[in-house]
């Protein structure tokens, strides 16, 4: 059987408590500080779809009155009345210019495309034309355009000849921004995330890696829920995001929605740092208390150690081996209370060997004197 001395015991039990207590301190500021980042994430994803709304409305505001401002203008109503499409095409350029919008759109009051501008190749007059026709029979002034993976957001005006309330009619204005990468990055930088631009399941465009945007893609967690900021936790090419796709306009099937993501890996960088920290401050911790712990435990426990080594001395006969009293407390009591029982015991067998030589002597002068009286 191993023997453990109580300055061992005393020691391990220290150690094991001071590490108990050091691992859960650490475990709990660990989940507080996630907690407390993941928390500070959630705040911020809102407070950017906040920004990036308040910013939408203030274009949109711009975009309208541009809209009203130009359908008023004498040379565009004359320009309509020609009625000849390359004519209004070519003549429109300028107006184009000076709005400088993304999207330009001149149509007859059917709906038929008179001129066509953008700012980039590849939406056409027939996605043009599809989208005005719907506009105008849901007899909305606000839609969102998509067609050759270009998104739009579109006003839309009515020309008219003479005075609005002869309603006279002679064609539509639409002005449009594109959601481009350029607003992307606007967005991510006000936003200090990652965006996308979602019509229906199609990413537009996004600042994200070209894996991660694959990835989004096929992502059904962050599916759009109107009037929801609900944040959801994802994954996308090995790092974390926290994440939220508000509905920024319903369009029938396919609403157009915003994504944010904010890396939870970046943001919890710190953490990792602080854990790494906190473990090292940790086991310094552990070794320095074990350290004070074994100094402490050895100055208690020496005096009983040099008791006991007394109490194998005295079992050897040994009754002058030097005891350590020190202060007044139960180890300095017991040594004391051991060292006068040992001075007693030790009286005791000098008186019981002085009785036993005097008893001895009195044997041997009673055996002497007999001798004597008889001869």
């Amino acid at each position: 059987m191993v023997k453990i001395r109580l300055r061992t015991k005393f020691l391990l039990s220290l150690i094991f408590t001071t590490t108990v207590l050091t691992c859960t301190v650490l475990f709990i500021v660990q989940n507080y500080l996630r907690m407390q980042a993941r928390r500070e994430i959630y705040e911020a994803l809102h407070n950017s779809v906040v920004t990036f709304q308040q910013f939408e409305l203030q274009r949109r505001r711009g975009l309208a009155e541009s809209a009203g401002l130009l359908a008023n203008l004498p040379n565009l109503r004359a320009l309509m009345t020609t009625r000849d499409a390359p004519t209004i095409q070519d003549a429109s350029t300028d107006l184009w210019q000076l709005v400088g919008s993304d999207l330009f759109v001149l149509a007859d009051p059917t709906g038929k495309v008179m001129a066509l501008h953008t700012a980039a190749a590849g939406y056409d007059r027939v996605a043009a034309e599809t989208s005005l026709s719907q506009m105008m029979q849901k007899d909305r002034n606000r839609e969102w355009w998509y067609g050759g993976n270009h998104l739009y957001e579109v006003f839309l005006q009515p020309i008219y000849f003479g005075s609005p309330r002869n309603n006279t009619v002679l064609g539509v204005l639409a002005l449009g921004f594109e959601v481009d990468r350029h607003l992307a990055e606007v967005v991510a930088r006000m936003a200090s995330s990652q965006v996308a631009f979602r019509y229906g399941n199609d990413i537009v465009v996004s600042t994200l890696l070209p894996k991660q945007q694959q990835e989004l893609a096929g992502h059904q967690r962050l599916m759009p829920r109107q009037g929801s900021l609900n944040s959801e936790e994802i994954q996308l090419g090995g790092e974390v995001f926290l994440g939220t796709s508000p509905e920024l306009a319903p369009s029938g099937s396919r609403p157009v929605t915003l994504t944010v993501l904010k890396s939870y890996d970046a943001a919890t960088l710190f953490l990792r740092n602080l854990n790494r920290l906190l473990v090292g401050v940790g086991l310094v911790a552990i070794l320095v208390g074990g350290w004070l712990i074994f100094l402490i435990s050895h100055t208690f426990t020496r005096p009983l150690s040099k008791l006991v080594a007394g109490v194998y001395a005295l079992e050897k006969g040994d009754f002058a081996f030097p005891l350590m009293i020190r202060g007044s407390d139960e180890v300095a009591e017991l040594t004391s209370a051991f060292d006068r029982m040992r001075r007693t015991l030790h009286k005791s067998q000098q008186d019981l060997l002085q009785a036993e030589r005097l008893a001895t002597i009195g044997r041997m002068a009673s055996t002497v004197s007999h001798d004597l009286r008889h001869p």
